[in-house]
């Protein structure tokens, strides 16, 4: 396979956008805040997908915090196989002798370099996001702790992450 093609393979995220955005069709039917669910917002749209299929509610916060996690370590060995590339091209760019017998293979690293480049940039991006999910996921439930902290509960139609009616409601 040529670097060319290789860096193409390497630079291509239409799985981890489709699983950001199968992420986010789920956040919605559970009826998520969406400032819970913003960092996937974020990833979804730097990943560059733009299917609205509908999805299925998360059966439970373990089940999106899972989920969460897998995304994180797709972009994450996505990126580092990215910088390998990436690495590998300096290191044949800076050891291969006579550039001018061989133009074509230093044109071909460019054009790799030249794919690969702003696909670093956007899985990084992709990946910071997903890394501060868990800080952005305590303030969008910082009242809901507040409130349960304080000894009363949630509100009885509350639709959260599970779909289910609160027990022993309390009007």
């Amino acid at each position: 396979m040529s670097i060319v093609k290789t860096a193409l393979a390497a630079a291509d995220t239409e799985e981890q956008a489709a699983t950001a955005q199968h992420m986010l069709t789920r956040c919605y039917a559970s009826g998520l805040d969406p400032d819970a669910y913003r960092t996937v917002i974020y990833a979804a749209s730097t990943l560059g997908y733009a299917d609205h299929t509908k999805g299925s509610a998360w059966g439970s916060d373990r089940e999106f915090f899972a989920a969460l996690i897998d995304l994180e370590c797709e972009l994450f060995t996505k990126l580092k196989h990215i910088n390998n590339l990436m690495r590998w091209i300096a290191e044949e760019w800076n050891t291969t002798p006579n550039i001018a017998e061989n133009i074509p293979y230093f044109n071909a690293l460019l054009a790799a370099k030249d794919i690969l480049n702003p696909a670093a940039q956007r899985v990084g991006i992709a990946l910071a996001r997903i890394i501060a999910a868990p800080d952005e996921l305590t303030h969008a439930y910082a009242a809901c702790y507040r409130l349960v902290r304080a000894g009363r509960k949630l509100p009885y139609d509350g639709r959260f992450i599970t779909g289910e009616l609160a027990d022993n409601p309390t009007i």
